[in-house]
């Protein structure tokens, strides 16, 4: 999804609809500061004129010294102000562009989450926040630039047309080489930066897995395959725009001193002719000199502005990636029952290859439905449709004679809580991590919850309570006690339905038998989907699916199934040894 110049500038400018104010005192100031800058070249050199007549007086010239210091001082003044605001005001759209991005990121679909590196991502939102803080920043270098650049060259025209044409030359032939040349220079820094992005979503990967890595001691190979990658694949891109670069500098050189050498011989040939005062003179190449800073400020502010573009059209990418939300309809079911029905549901994650096919299931409301069958048939599959993680390719999903995908995305998903088999959990307190399930639940409600859950006897036992602190990834935690967390949020929620993805395939027999205890408790009265390989979880329930191969081979109960001695039978004689 390319983004064109057009609209990232359009991005860029939308940026400050918040901040009008700071932006015209910023362009009132710099302008202010240009017109004060452009008359103190004149006023030194009228000055010298004046210094050379004798009766001249010393109160006039003392006067003019006066005026001279003060435009210099003011320009400077303005010159430090407007730099001061451009500053603050890119650091408050540079931090509102990397809030509104992770935010953003968050409501993007399941589907994006799974096919993209986060250290990737992160690393294209603050590279682009960046970014962003740099075009303000030439923002507020370029005005007073541009503004005293016409000054200097209209007051250099008129005091020396012919000289001032030799100027203007110049600038064209520096601008156009500038134009040419720079961008070589970006499309190696693009794909160095491109690089960066890449092993950053590796570094985040294995920092997140750093586990693995320490116990495999693999810390000294990582260093070095990191290290090695990145100077590999970096490095050539890095050396071309370093060369490239320095070329540019090289020629930029040489037009300006060959221009200067010009200028400054034929302005001393036209000062013995008569032709321009000696006060002239100076005042000419103080414009020059004055005017020659920030024309090469504008050729890197222009390098700046390209390398600022590509973030932030990339930035704009991500942006552009409609979130799932906008793909939901706005409606909510009053008096909801928990009733699910798939009609001839095909999905695959990948075009063209198929997880489930012509599937047809009614789950009544209150009702417990146990899928089973080998990895990969799709079991989990079934509950991120019945979430809105993903849309079937054909057929539809109803919730109460409701179709799923004309539901509010947050209503829907405010009515299903998830017991994973691998739990999610932030690392913060006990109480902000059960909280998550709802946020204006009281202490008393939380407590309950944990005690439902057979969590609240651990809880207490720690140092902390419930303000313990879990730990990234919930590391101080056990797998049996993360579990019992996750029903804690689950009875906390209080949905209508229930989907328990494999819960207790990785508990010991103790901490199974609390986390049991607590499902029982949990799924009464609700619609009940668990998803299991272990038969011991799915006895109980009213009803058993049998997945195979991305459809549904057998439903019944567990009586009813050993009977058939089907595909369930098979499964079940396996997993207890009696085949």
């Amino acid at each position: 999804m390319k983004v064109k110049e057009g609209p990232a500038l359009k991005f860029f400018f939308g940026l400050f609809r918040d901040y009008k104010q700071e932006l015209s005192s910023m362009i009132a100031i710099a302008a202010f500061g240009s017109i004060l800058a452009a008359f103190v070249p004149y006023i030194y050199g009228r000055m010298f004129d004046l210094a050379l007549i004798p009766n001249t007086t010393v109160s006039l010239l003392a006067s003019l010294i006066f005026v001279w210091a003060f435009f210099g001082l003011v320009s400077n003044y303005t010159s430090t102000k407007t730099a001061t605001i451009g500053d603050a005001l890119g650091a408050k759209v540079s931090l509102q562009s990397e809030a509104e991005a992770y935010s953003h990121f968050l409501t993007l679909p399941i589907s994006f989450h799974k096919t993209k590196k986060t250290g990737e991502i992160l690393e294209k939102v603050s590279r682009g926040s960046w970014n962003l803080q740099s075009m303000i920043e030439i923002a507020s270098d370029i005005m007073p630039s541009i503004l005293f650049l016409a000054f200097a060259l209209i007051a250099m025209t008129l005091i020396q047309w012919q000289l001032a044409l030799i100027v203007v030359f110049t600038f064209l032939v520096y601008g156009l080489i500038t134009l040419k040349m720079t961008p070589a220079i970006l499309k190696a820094q693009q794909k160095m930066h491109k690089v960066f992005e890449r092993e950053y979503g590796t570094i985040y990967d294995k920092l997140y897995n750093v586990f693995l890595i320490k116990n495999f001691t693999m810390e000294e190979s990582e260093k070095k395959n990191f290290f090695n990658s990145l100077i590999k694949k970096a490095a050539p891109s890095y050396r071309e725009s370093a060369n490239k670069s320095a070329r540019l500098s090289h020629i930029q050189g040489i037009i300006y001193n060959i221009s200067f050498v010009a200028v400054l011989g034929i302005a001393i040939l036209f000062l013995r002719n008569g032709q321009i005062t000696q006060g002239e003179f100076v005042m000419f190449f103080g414009y020059i000199n004055l005017s020659f800073s920030p024309f090469f400020r504008l050729s890197t502010v222009y390098k700046q502005y390209r390398r600022s573009m590509i973030a932030i059209k990339r930035l704009m990418w991500l942006k552009k990636i409609v979130p799932e939300a906008m793909k939901h309809g706005n409606k909510t079911i009053e008096n909801f029952n928990g009733k699910i029905e798939f009609k001839k549901v095909d999905f695959g994650y990948i075009r063209n290859k198929k997880t489930l096919r012509g599937i047809n299931l009614k789950i009544n409301a209150g009702e417990s439905v146990a899928l089973v069958g080998k990895s990969g048939v799709g079991k989990t599959t079934l509950s991120e449709l019945i979430l809105g993680y993903y849309k079937p390719s054909k057929g539809k999903i109803y919730l109460d004679n409701d179709e799923i995908s004309k539901l509010k995305l947050q209503w829907l998903r405010e009515q299903i809580a998830i017991v994973p088999q691998e739990i999610s959990i932030l690392n913060d307190t006990l109480i902000n991590n059960i909280k998550y399930a709802s946020p204006n639940s009281s202490f008393k409600e939380i407590v309950n919850a944990a005690k439902a859950a057979n969590a609240h006897d651990f809880i207490i036992s720690l140092p902390k309570k419930y303000n313990s602190v879990v730990g990234e990834r919930g590391i101080k935690l056990s797998v049996g006690q993360k579990q019992r967390i996750a029903l804690t949020m689950a009875f906390l929620k209080n949905p209508k339905i229930l989907v328990l993805d494999e819960p207790t395939s990785a508990l010991d027999a103790e901490s199974e038998r609390k986390v049991q205890q607590g499902i029982k408790r949990l799924i009464k009265g609700r619609t009940t989907i668990i998803i299991a390989h272990r038969f011991s979880t799915v006895r109980d329930a009213d009803k058993i699916v049998v997945l195979d191969k991305g459809k549904i081979a057998e439903v019944g109960n567990h009586k009813d199934l050993l009977k058939k001695k089907g595909k369930y039978c098979q499964l079940y004689r396996l997993q207890a040894g009696l085949d």
